[in-house]
């Protein structure tokens, strides 16, 4: 029974840091007019300073006065700031909002006011819109579904194939195999539609012109290159089936390129230069591809196998060497992510990931089980495509730090 054990600690273990990577949001660092200030002087700009660049949607800045009239232009983004002109201003308070997409494409909003002279009623009987992770709701979760079709999208058409070169040690996929990765395809072509409303909707705004700010800014050019990629695939499973497998090792170039492009979505972190950041991204992601397509293509071979044993013993160092990367580029984004062990009950993405936490523990004690009596094992993957939906909602949050 021992050499189950490399495969079999890996079932839920690597889900304890499944994509948590692509979370930085563009934090403010300083308003001016300060919020809740009362000015002398009428202000002549607006100007808010981020914590990275960011790419202003639609008009980036909106000012209302007391009467809901809009007393700003448009903004223009200089470095890290977003400042907007304002006309004269007259006593009373006045309401700020501001929309922006952030360099690594997450897109954040926010709202507060300040008063000229003297406070007065909030602009138009408006209010700071009620958001959830600097976006608005619905935004939030059609982001998360977004991203929770792509990760499983990416490990059935990715994973599935690196399971059958390097465990299998098959160029020409099964039939089965070959339906996991199509899947794939399909889940990773229909991510993206759901993705672009949900940049817009995050935002408050889903119309024509803002889809095309969207399809603008850096989170446009990402979604080109992960639709290109899956297009890009699926023409080359039918290339190779038809040179009966030979070139079946370039799915796996494309699966790489993939996960640089998921990296450029992914934190800028502070102290680390940009390729380094990047790239401990691309190695999360690329290891939660290749640890849950690899499981996958393992439940859909067991069964057609006759030494079950000998299959799941083989497929243990492929999964050591998966989860040994999650768990180090895991641990890395989570030490930059979290300020400390509060942060797991007072933040909503620590609230998040302590119940992603609390699910991992009851579905390993399952999956454990499952693939020591050598079950079909399908009930504990519909349970890890629930995990799954958790770690997407949790990079759709904002962390602490």
């Amino acid at each position: 029974m021992r050499r189950f054990r490399p495969a079999l600690l890996g079932v839920l273990l690597p889900w304890l840091l499944l994509p948590q990577s692509a979370l930085a949001h563009a934090a403010v660092v300083a308003l001016d007019p300060p919020p809740g200030s009362v000015q002398a002087q009428p202000p002549t700009v607006v100007r808010i300073t981020f914590s990275e660049p960011v790419t202003p949607f639609g008009r980036g800045i909106d000012v209302y006065s007391s009467s809901g009239r809009r007393v700003s232009g448009t903004a223009v983004a200089s470095g890290f700031a977003l400042v907007d002109s304002l006309n004269e201003l007259g006593p009373g308070t006045y309401l700020v909002e501001w929309r922006v997409v952030a360099r690594d494409t997450h897109p954040s909003r926010g709202s507060y006011t300040f008063s000229v002279g003297h406070p007065g009623p909030i602009p138009g009987g408006l209010a700071p819109a009620s958001d959830l992770g600097s976006v608005a709701p619905a935004g939030l979760l059609l982001q998360a579904v977004s991203r929770w079709l792509h990760f499983l999208g990416f490990a059935l058409a990715f994973g599935t194939v690196a399971f059958q070169l390097l465990v299998l040690r098959e160029t020409e996929a099964a039939t089965r195999l070959r339906r996991l990765a199509y899947a794939g395809i399909v889940l990773l072509v229909a991510a993206e539609p759901i993705a672009l409303v949900a940049q817009a909707a995050s935002l408050g705004t889903i119309d024509s012109a803002s889809l095309a700010d969207v399809l603008g800014s850096a989170f446009g050019r990402v979604l080109a290159l992960r639709l290109g990629a899956a297009l890009l695939l699926w023409g080359l499973f039918g290339a190779v089936r038809q040179a009966r497998g030979r070139g079946a090792w370039a799915i796996l170039a494309l699966g790489a390129a993939l996960a640089a492009v998921d990296g450029l979505a992914g934190h800028t972190i502070a102290g680390l230069p940009q390729a380094a950041a990047y790239l401990l991204t691309a190695l999360h992601v690329a290891a939660m591809a290749a640890w849950l397509g690899g499981f996958a293509g393992l439940l859909a071979t067991v069964g057609g196998t006759r030494d079950k044993r000998a299959l799941v013993a083989r497929f243990g160092p492929y999964a050591g060497v998966s989860i040994a990367v999650l768990l180090l580029t895991g641990a890395l984004l989570a030490l930059v992510h979290l300020r400390g062990p509060s942060d797991l009950l007072f933040s909503a993405y620590g609230l998040t990931l302590a119940i992603k936490l609390a699910a991992v523990a009851v579905v390993l004690r399952a999956a454990w089980l499952g693939l020591r009596r050598l079950r079909s094992g399908r009930p504990e993957a519909v349970a890890l495509a629930g995990v799954l939906a958790l770690a997407a909602l949790l990079s759709s949050l904002p962390p602490p730090r």
